[in-house]
C-alpha cells in the first residue's frame, strides 16, 4: 500500500542502524614511512563538523544509512567552488527518479530529478558519493528491498488487518431480527440498518440492545478467531534477518559480544564503503599516491559495559596507548588540565622499597655512592 518509508517495522530498523552509523567519526589521515598522521585541514574540518549547511556530520551519516535501508542506494552530490579547487559541501539528495549511464565519450553520468525542487540535473558520477547495499544484480545500483520484502510485509499488513477486525467485532452484537408485524423488504432493511447503527458497533461496549415487542433479536454465537501471533512473529523476524538486526538491536539491550557482532555485520560494511568512496571522490590521485585517505572509525569501547571499559581501558592506559583524558572519557568523567599525556607503568615495586625506587633514597638517607 506504500513504500518502505511508510512501514513501521522497517522504519524502526532504519532508525536503529542509522543512529549507530551516525556515530562514526570521519578522519583524513596520511600513512607513510614515518607513520600515521591525522590531518586537520579544511576538508577534515568540513567532514567532522558540517558536510552541508543544513546537516551536522551525525545527521549526514544518519541520512545516508537510512536511505540504504529503504532503497539500498544513497546519493550525495559533491559541490565545489567556482574553480573546482575546494569542496564547499556534500549534499545528500532524495530523488524522484534517476539514471546512471555512459555517454558517447565513455563518461559515466548521473542524471536525477531532485525531490527538493522538482528539477532535473546531470552531473559526473565522480561528483556523487554513492553508497550501495546488496550490490549483486545491476552494474551501478544496489538491489532494492521493495521486491524482496514485499511478500513478508504484505502478509504482516494482512495479519494486522485481521487483528483490527477481531478488535472491532469483539464488543459488538451479531445475530438476526425477527419482525413480528407485516412489512415489505425495504422496511425490513431499514429496521435492520437502524438496529445495526445503534447497537452492532464498537461503541456499544456493554453489548446490550433495547427493543420493543415488535422485534425479536436472535443472537448468533461468534467464534473469535485466534490472533496469528506466531505467524506475525515469524514474518517480522524474517524482515529483521534481512537487515541483520533483532529485537535487542532495536531496544539497545545488546551485550558486549552481541554489539560487536552487530557492528561487524551491519555497521562496519557501511564504514568501509564510506571510506573507499570518500577517498576516491574527494582526494586527488596525487594525494592518494602520497598515502592520504579518509576513514570512518568507531570507538567500540564506547558501547561496552563499564566493567569491560575499566578492564580494557586500564590495560591500554598502563601501556601508554591511552591518555589520562581518554581514559576519563571512557569512564564518563570530564577532562582535566594536563590530561592529554600518556603514562607508562615501568614495573612493579615492593611496598617497602617505594622511596628507593622513586627518589633514590633508602629510609630517608642517601644511598651509598656506588649505588647512585
Amino acid at each position: 500500500t506504500g513504500t518502505l518509508r511508510d512501514n513501521d517495522i522497517v522504519g524502526a530498523i532504519a532508525d536503529a542502524i542509522a543512529k549507530n552509523v551516525g556515530k562514526l567519526q570521519p578522519q583524513v589521515i596520511r600513512k607513510d614511512e614515518k607513520g600515521m598522521t591525522i590531518k586537520n585541514d579544511y576538508l577534515a574540518r568540513l567532514l567532522k563538523l558540517r558536510p552541508c549547511p543544513e546537516m551536522s556530520t551525525y545527521d549526514f551519516l544518519y541520512r545516508i544509512a537510512s536511505d540504504l535501508v529503504y532503497t539500498s542506494n544513497s546519493f550525495s552530490v559533491i559541490f565545489y567552488n567556482e574553480d573546482f579547487t575546494r569542496v564547499t559541501s556534500i549534499q545528500p539528495i532524495t530523488t524522484k527518479s534517476y539514471r546512471i549511464f555512459e555517454d558517447e565519450h565513455n563518461n559515466i553520468l548521473f542524471r536525477f530529478r531532485w525531490d527538493y525542487d522538482g528539477e532535473t540535473y546531470t552531473v559526473p558520477y565522480q561528483n556523487v558519493i554513492h553508497i550501495k547495499a546488496r550490490y549483486n544484480k545491476k552494474r551501478f545500483l544496489g538491489t532494492s528491498p521493495d521486491i524482496e520484502l514485499k511478500r513478508s510485509l504484505d502478509l504482516i499488513e494482512t495479519s494486522g488487518e485481521t487483528v483490527k477486525n477481531i478488535v472491532n467485532r469483539s464488543n459488538s452484537l451479531a445475530g438476526y431480527l425477527k419482525y413480528n408485524n407485516l412489512a415489505d423488504n425495504e422496511e425490513l432493511k431499514q429496521i435492520a440498518k437502524d438496529f445495526q447503527d445503534a447497537y452492532m458497533n464498537a461503541d456499544n461496549a456493554g453489548g446490550i440492545a433495547a427493543i420493543d415487542s415488535t422485534v425479536d433479536f436472535k443472537e448468533i454465537a461468534q467464534r473469535t478467531p485466534n490472533v496469528p501471533t506466531n505467524q506475525i512473529t515469524f514474518l517480522r523476524d524474517n524482515v529483521y534477518r534481512y537487515y541483520g538486526v533483532n529485537e535487542k538491536v532495536l531496544t539497545s539491550t545488546l551485550s558486549d559480544q552481541e554489539w560487536i557482532s552487530f557492528y561487524e555485520n551491519v555497521i562496519e560494511p557501511v564504514a568501509i564503503q564510506l571510506g573507499y568512496e570518500f577517498t576516491f571522490k574527494l582526494l586527488t590521485p596525487r594525494e592518494i599516491g602520497y598515502g592520504n585517505k579518509i576513514e570512518f572509525t568507531a570507538n567500540l569501547l564506547q558501547y561496552a559495559t563499564l566493567q569491560t571499559r575499566d578492564t580494557i581501558g586500564g590495560n591500554m592506559f598502563d601501556r601508554g596507548a591511552m591518555t589520562i583524558n581518554e581514559y576519563r572519557a571512557l569512564m564518563y568523567y570530564g577532562p582535566v588540565d594536563d590530561g592529554d599525556v600518556r603514562m607508562v607503568s615501568l614495573n612493579y615495586v615492593k611496598a617497602g622499597d617505594q622511596s628507593l625506587y622513586q627518589v633514590g633514597k633508602e629510609n630517608g638517607t642517601e644511598p651509598p655512592p656506588g649505588q647512585q
